[in-house]
């Protein structure tokens, strides 16, 4: 699958702070906005693009290059009319596309996902597809987004100035190569706008929507456009899977570090290998046993508990998620488990001399290993999710309960409940265990 960029325009709504600079090499986050647009479609599977170039394009062509450093391939066209409207610029990329493609803007960002999933429509061959948001909270500035109107998953209408609309163009679009004949046909009679091209499909009811679902996208049109685009692209982060901590606390701190971390040359492994070893430093602390260590200690804890999302933000802010990483991160995570409740009983024993915390402390350690042992390796072995339905008890939950623990200098009862609630969730993935695989058994033996 290709890809087609404009970045032909010159923004003069960002002029005042692109300083002669092209707007799509205005820093986002670490990495310039045209990066996020290539890279996020790298994400999404595309690895050819073609560039419309005009206001500044030697900069921005001196700046990508060919794609090496991306591990894609940019080919580049110039547009010498660049102050006209877009559609132009599509126009004068016809020739490298003779099968659908995807057209991207170079001034706006996006999930992967969602780009992922619009390649999958199956156009026909005078059709073409735009994601779209129902969430009218999404843009900052609403007069200048292009607005449209959908009915039964078609476009009824667009526009930047419409009055009746229920959502927002996000600018990204998944096109047949039809599109180059609708804009033959609008610039034939100086209607040069890429959403003049695009009313070609609207009018025929061959414009397609895909809903975006609430994912992220920014359009990049003027400093307060990137700001709000920073806020939107940091609270993306917060994963499904978070626990209710997470969700509540440990993100909020964690973004706002990774905001500032973003800009320094550490990477997510680089961060994924210093918690174990501010794990060992938390250790000697609570090690030490009693009063003020035990409240250091907790507060240790539930740090690392807040850094552990960090590696994963950086990870999907600067595109650099590998199979590796996410294979190493949750063994790291037992390193660090391991290492706390280490310190904690090591603590409680010097200052009690109580032996049976030592037992307890190993029960603690192996309930910790099940609570993501049992349903990884039930998925492995099924391909099926085990699913229950019981208390939340995720790592983040795990952890706090931990530093309480610590804080309030009641290990052992911290200890108690956290063995307790583990093992009622493993009972409960038993129970679901064998529900499952009696219900797929009967399956098979109801089709034979």
């Amino acid at each position: 699958m290709k890809a087609l960029i404009l970045a032909a325009g010159n923004g003069t709504r960002m002029q005042p702070v692109t300083r002669g600079r092209h707007k799509s090499l205005m820093p986002l986050l670490g990495l310039k906005i045209i990066e996020r647009v290539i890279l996020g479609a790298k994400e999404a599977g595309i690895n050819e693009f073609v560039i419309v170039t005009g206001y500044k394009g030697k900069d921005l062509r001196g700046f990508l290059g060919n794609g090496k450093k991306y591990n894609v391939f940019i080919s580049y066209v110039h547009n010498n009319n660049w102050e006209k409207a877009n559609g132009i610029s599509a126009l004068l990329a016809k020739k490298y596309f003779k099968e659908n493609f995807v057209l991207l803007m170079s001034d706006h960002v996006f999930d992967p996902s969602t780009l992922k999933k619009l390649q999958r429509l199956k156009l026909k061959k005078n059709e073409c597809a735009l994601a779209i948001d129902h969430n009218l909270k999404s843009s900052l500035d609403i007069k200048d987004t292009t607005k449209v109107m959908v009915k039964m998953g078609k476009v009824t209408n667009i526009g930047k100035h419409i009055v009746n609309y229920n959502a927002f163009d996000t600018g990204m679009f998944f096109c047949s190569p039809h599109i180059f004949k609708a804009l033959e046909k609008t610039t034939s009679i100086g209607k040069n706008s890429l959403t003049n091209g695009v009313n070609v499909f609207v009018q025929k009811g061959n414009l397609r929507t895909f809903n975006n679902r609430g994912n992220f996208w920014a359009d990049c049109d003027t400093y307060k456009d990137i700001k709000f685009a920073e806020k939107k692209l940091l609270a993306s982060l917060t994963k499904a899977a978070d626990g209710n901590i997470s969700k509540l606390l440990n993100r909020k701190v964690s973004t706002f570090m990774t905001k500032f971390l973003i800009h320094t040359p550490l990477t997510p492994n680089i961060i994924s290998f210093i918690i174990p070893f501010l794990a060992i430093f938390t250790f000697f602390i609570l090690a030490k046993g009693g009063y003020p260590w035990f409240v250091f200690g907790g507060l240790m804890i539930q740090l690392l508990s807040i850094v552990d999302g960090i590696d994963g933000e950086l990870s999907r802010l600067k595109f650099m998620g590998t199979n590796w990483g996410k294979w190493i991160d949750p063994i790291l995570d037992r390193y660090v488990d391991a290492i706390v409740i280490a310190g904690m009983a090591y603590g409680y024993w010097i200052i009690t001399g109580n032996n049976f915390i030592l037992p307890i402390a190993i029960f603690v350690l192996l309930a910790d290993i099940l609570q993501d042992y049992m349903s990884s390796k039930f998925a492995v072995i099924t391909g099926v999710k085990l699913k229950t339905r019981d208390v939340s008890f995720k790592r983040d939950a795990r952890l706090l309960l931990l530093a309480l623990g610590a804080i309030t200098n009641q290990i052992l009862i911290a200890f108690i409940v956290f063995i307790v609630i583990s093992q009622y969730k493993v009972v409960n993935r038993f129970i679901a265990a064998k529900r499952i695989t009696e219900e797929r058994v009967s399956s098979k033996i109801q089709h034979v």
